[in-house]
Formats: structure tokens, C-alpha cells, sequence
């Protein structure tokens, strides 16, 4: 799979979408997940584990995999000794039952009847997450690489550009691998979109609607219309430091392109750092 076919989006193939927990994902901080997590919550199915606005739920699941890995390889497949496909059977019901616990635990913070709707701002540990939540469905948000880093430049002033660049491109190249890894069963699972695309028209937020399950004409779009900025690196309502309070949207709101005013060493930087990935991602220069 390529992340281009991860944005076409194939919902008719899951009859029971409507009804599986949604997870939103970042290619990295500052791509504009807070937009699309506040977009999906103005549907009123939808509830976030508020106070865990962000989980990192994945962050760490690599300590899990060792978990699951060591306790099955000492103690485990000696009793399936002539028997390796049910032993591997064995190892992935231990991880998945793992991820059960995890939703069990972020269902806790949500009303009884209320949709799951989890949001990680990066993509640490997303190879695993169809291990861990292998009914789940994924968004997974893009962005142009150079407005993130001149967010997070923004945002963290004590890290340089170059600091975020090199961010960006390693958080690019997980995004990609898990693209290229997925296998063709959890396709319809998993859609990716981009923040410019939201921003241009109803056509990308019709695509996501579709993917988790909400018919079009169900969804207030004059909500839409009518989000407030959270989290931006310029717009902070009066206040020096960054937060995540609601500021109100001025009309002549522009977050794409700011990266334009970049030196020209700036954006020889990015394409010595992070141009490979910029350009898998489906960007052009």
C-alpha cells in the first residue's frame, strides 16, 4: 500500500463500522490533528477520554511486545511444540487481550453509549496497532512537512528548525512503513487525510465522515464552520505562551504556507533532511 491509496478510502467494505472506536494519529505534532478530533466531537456520538486529550497509547507498546514475546517464548511454546500456527494464534491473542485492556481503559473516561474517539498527535508504535486494536479504525492526519516544522518551531523555539525537520522525517518514515506494511485485509480499516484537504472544501471531511460510519447529511457543518482554533503556534487569543484553549477563528485565518518565508538555507535544509519524505508523502515542491 502507498499512503496515495490510504486516501481514496474503501467504506463499504466494513458493515459494522459505525459502531467501532475511531483512533486519530498524527505524522507528527502540529499537523493539525486537534482540527479533526474537534471536527469528529461536534458529532454528537462521538466523546474523547477527556482529561486524556492525547493518550500516546502506542508510545510504549513495544514494551508490550517484548512482554508477550519473552512470557510465550519461556513459558508457552513448549506446549505447542508440533503445533506453530496455534502458537502463534497464542502470541497475538495475548497482545490483542493487552489491547482490550487498553480500550477498557480509555472507556472509562466516556459515557456509557458514547463512540471512543482516541487522538496521539505522532505515530510512535503505530506498527502495532492492529495487533493491539485489530478491530479498530484509523485516520491518520498529514501535513505538509514544511508548515510543521515552522508550527513546532514556533511552538518549541528552543529547538532549532533543523531539530524538527529531522523529526519530521523519521515520523514520516513510520507513517510510510506502516503504509507499506499494511496488509490488504485491514485496508478498509485505515484512512489517511490531509489538513490541506480539510481546509479546501467538504470533500475531505465527506471522505472521513464516510470511513467512520456517519452519513453526511447526519453532521452540523455550521458546527464545522464555526470550530474555534485550538493549539496554534500564531493564533493564541492574546497570550505569550502556547495552549489549547478555544480562540476564536478571525477570517483571515491562514495556516498553510507559512513556511514560505523561510531563508533559502531553511529550505535547502528540508530537502537535504526530509525531501525523500516529503515526496513520498505525495507533496510537491
Amino acid at each position: 500500500m502507498t499512503i496515495q491509496q490510504l486516501e481514496r478510502g474503501t467504506p463499504d467494505e466494513i458493515p459494522d463500522r459505525a459502531d467501532r472506536p475511531v483512533f486519530l494519529i498524527g505524522i507528527h505534532r502540529r499537523c493539525g490533528s486537534n482540527f479533526l478530533f474537534d471536527a469528529l466531537r461536534a458529532h454528537p456520538r462521538f466523546q474523547a477520554p477527556l482529561p486524556l486529550a492525547e493518550d500516546y497509547l502506542l508510545q510504549y507498546a513495544h514494551l508490550l511486545q517484548r512482554y508477550v514475546d519473552r512470557t510465550a517464548s519461556e513459558q508457552y511454546q513448549k506446549r505447542f511444540a508440533d503445533r506453530p500456527e496455534e502458537y502463534r494464534e497464542c502470541r497475538q491473542a495475548m497482545l490483542r487481550a493487552l489491547g482490550d485492556g487498553l480500550l477498557a481503559f480509555l472507556r472509562r473516561y466516556i459515557e456509557p453509549g458514547r463512540r471512543l474517539l482516541s487522538k496521539t498527535p505522532d505515530p510512535w508504535g503505530l506498527d502495532l496497532f492492529f495487533d493491539l486494536f485489530p478491530e479498530a479504525l484509523l485516520l491518520v492526519m498529514l501535513r505538509d512537512g514544511r508548515d510543521v516544522v515552522e508550527s513546532s518551531h514556533r511552538s518549541w523555539p528552543h529547538h532549532s528548525r533543523t531539530y524538527w525537520m529531522h523529526a519530521f522525517a523519521a515520523n514520516a518514515r513510520a507513517v510510510l512503513r506502516f503504509a507499506e506494511e499494511l496488509p490488504r485485509e485491514r485496508r478498509a480499516q485505515v484512512l489517511a487525510v490531509r489538513y490541506e484537504d480539510l481546509l479546501a472544501g467538504r470533500e475531505a471531511m465527506e471522505r472521513v465522515l464516510a470511513h467512520v460510519g456517519v452519513a453526511a447529511a447526519e453532521y452540523d457543518w455550521d458546527a464545522l464552520e464555526r470550530l474555534p482554533v485550538r493549539g496554534s503556534s500564531v493564533l493564541r487569543g492574546g497570550r505569550k505562551e502556547l495552549h489549547w484553549q478555544p480562540v476564536e477563528k478571525p477570517a483571515d485565518f491562514r495556516p498553510v504556507g507559512r513556511w514560505q518565508a523561510w531563508s533559502w538555507w531553511d529550505r535547502f535544509q528540508f530537502r537535504r533532511i526530509a525531501g525523500r519524505e516529503f515526496l513520498a508523502l505525495g507533496y510537491r515542491w
